[in-house]
């Protein structure tokens, strides 16, 4: 027996209904004649006695619909059946081409498209949304001139109780077949799809791995036990959220990317409750769509912290990595694509080489990499090349020098299980350059006049403002040294090269700062512009020094392109060589130029120089504000 329902306006459609179910030798678990305002709770019966698919028709099926969440398949009348009613009305009217009404829902039908020429008739349809428009639909139809209506019960009761002449729209066997097709059909697709869900069970179940799936929208559909334990909550308390509000850290934009299409494999990696994960994902493609992506996460065997001898600390400052990948503020489309490398490079145990300019975020791109590496129980050693002599860079990462290495704690040493960040690779001497790459990449260390291999669990991590490639060709810096370092490379974009987020981050620091000095500086759309186009050689570091000045030093609550053009250049000279001599270039502008002189000549009086220049004083107030003149004379 199918676990079927169908339920039906009208007993003769229930004959029809019969008749086909002996003809497909089926039996379905209920079959019945119901009221329309019935249907919803006759469904409700229906379901709790074991359906699991209802079929019904017009008005019922959209009532049952809205109230139960179980399949409905609706029984629309096929263009042939209509058809018959049609010649069936032509018989009744005695009429060649009459005029024919249908009031009806539009689900009721399968198509109502070229029905009349094909039967030749003219054909007016009135679309109900609600079964009490009936009468309403009736009166306009007959307002109209049709000859006939056909509709469902309610309004056959209407036209007879005026005696108009009217049809009843029966659904054939014809409608009652496709629908009960249909019917079985997911039922098939129901069981087919409970058998994939317990193989997926048993997979999730028995694997090693950490399994999550998820929907087209990133919503989590189903998690495994290894993820239930990570996490130490059920998957109930997970399934239907999104991703990237149970893991913390995941790259749900990479995950979009996965399911729109952009990409066919993500890679990256992610900590739950201190467990460090590295993530693959693929997507689920049905139909040519992507409906969703399995993420497997496999965990990263992490070394276990050693101890920190006193003068490791000394070294280093400090041997932990305090930031992550939430503390890059950036978010432009470059910065992302940095940090998703800088998550693909924290899986590796390989050196990696950050390159950016002074006042990016370096530091905090080592660090993240670090605590999202197998790395991260160890500690995180820092060393500024370019502080330190070459006998100093010697001692510091080597050891040399010391009576008893091994109790000198060098820094190779005692970041072992760890990482070192070398920052300023480029200042390192040629000897270290080619003792570190012999350290770190063959484990062969300088011991009494000789090499001599130790094991040293150690991750390299350097970083420069300066292009190593055009270091090689100067001879500067070591080729075998730069190629191991480049393989797993990251380019910082410059600020200047982001506009947009310098406009941002100027309106975070002014914030920042008017909060911080109790001020109401704002900046006009002028001079955010300047911000905008000015080079910021310091990037971060520089603008946020800047925007504290600014607050600090506004004489007027909104600040003008003027003042940013004159802090600029108050701040940061332009320095030009003359005669060997290195000269302060005030500005550039001879006209500005030009009304500087003037001014120091007369004392500061507008008026006077004005004249001088043949300019109204208005006109030389305009132009003293836009070179950022008045500033220094309260304009």
């Amino acid at each position: 027996m199918e676990q079927i329902a169908i339920l039906l306006p009208r007993q003769t459609i229930l004959k029809y209904a019969q008749n086909v179910l002996k003809k497909e030798n089926t039996e379905v678990q209920i079959l019945k004649v119901v009221e329309n305002s019935n249907a919803a709770a006759e469904a409700k019966e229906a379901i709790d006695a074991g359906a699991r698919v209802i079929i019904a028709r017009g008005l019922q099926a959209t009532l049952i619909k809205e109230s139960l969440n179980i399949p409905v398949v609706e029984m629309p009348i096929t263009v042939r059946e209509i058809g018959f009613m049609i010649l069936k009305a032509k018989k009744m009217l005695k009429k060649d081409h009459p005029s024919i009404g249908i009031v009806a829902f539009e689900n009721m039908f399968e198509s109502l498209a070229d029905l009349d020429d094909l039967f030749d008739f003219e054909l007016h349809f009135y679309k109900l949304n609600e079964l009490d428009e009936t009468r309403n639909l009736v009166s306009q139809a007959i307002i109209d001139g049709v000859d006939l209506i056909i509709g469902g019960v309610k309004t056959n009761q209407i036209a007879f109780e005026i005696g108009f002449p009217s049809l009843f729209m029966e659904t054939g066997e014809e409608s009652i077949k496709k629908a009960l097709q249909m019917a079985v059909h997911m039922l098939e697709l129901a069981e087919l799809e409970k058998h994939n869900k317990a193989q997926l069970d048993t997979l999730l179940d028995t694997s090693f791995s950490g399994i999550i799936k998820i929907n087209a929208y990133q919503e989590i559909v189903a998690v495994n036990r290894v993820i239930e334990q990570l996490l130490g909550k059920p998957n109930s308390e997970v399934i239907g959220f999104p991703i990237d509000k149970v893991f913390d850290g995941i790259d749900a934009e990479s995950i979009e990317g996965i399911l729109s299409g952009r990409e066919e494999l993500y890679s990256t990696s992610f900590s739950i409750k201190n467990q460090l994960l590295m993530v693959i994902g693929a997507p689920i493609q049905y139909d040519g769509h992507y409906s969703g992506a399995i993420l497997t996460c496999h965990k990263v065997r992490t070394t276990e912290r050693e101890e920190v001898s006193e003068q490791g600390v000394k070294l280093a400052g400090s041997h932990l990595a305090g930031h992550n990948f939430h503390h890059i503020r950036r978010e432009s489309g470059e910065m992302k694509r940095c940090i998703k490398l800088a998550r693909a490079y924290g899986i590796s145990k390989n050196p990696v080489f950050i390159y950016g300019e002074t006042g990016t975020e370096i530091e905090i791109f080592a660090e993240a990499i670090h605590n999202n590496s197998p790395q991260r129980g160890g500690p995180f050693i820092r060393i500024n090349c370019s502080t330190l002599t070459q006998e100093e860079q010697k001692r510091v990462l080597f050891g040399f020098g010391e009576e008893n290495r091994k109790k000198s704690g060098c820094a190779l040493e005692t970041a072992a299980s760890g990482t070192v960040f070398l920052e300023e690779v480029d200042r390192l001497s040629s000897e270290c350059q080619y003792l570190l790459f012999k350290a770190v990449r063959d484990r062969l260390f300088w011991d009494h006049d000789s090499m001599v291999k130790r094991v040293l669990p150690v991750r390299l991590i350097a970083a420069s403002n300066k292009e190593l490639a055009v270091l090689v060709k100067q001879g500067i810096f070591r080729e075998d040294l730069y190629f191991f370092l480049s393989s797993l490379k990251i380019s910082l974009p410059p600020l200047r090269k982001e506009p947009e987020e310098i406009r941002r981050f100027t309106g975070m620091y002014l914030e920042k700062y008017n909060t911080a000095y109790s001020r109401f500086v704002e900046i006009s759309e002028d001079a955010l512009r300047v911000m905008e186009e000015y080079f910021w050689e310091g990037n971060i570091l520089q603008l946020e020094s800047f925007c504290e000045r600014l607050v600090l030093t506004a004489h007027r609550r909104k600040v003008e392109e003027g003042m940013v053009k004159s802090l600029l250049q108050e701040l940061y000279p332009v320095i030009r060589e003359e005669n060997g001599t290195a000269q302060i270039v005030k500005t550039q502008n001879p006209e500005a130029l030009r009304i500087e002189r003037l001014m120091e000549q007369y004392n500061g009086r507008r008026t006077e120089v004005a004249e001088a220049m043949k300019i109204s004083t208005t006109t030389l107030w305009r132009k003293m504000k836009r070179y950022g003149i008045g500033d220094n004379y309260d304009l």
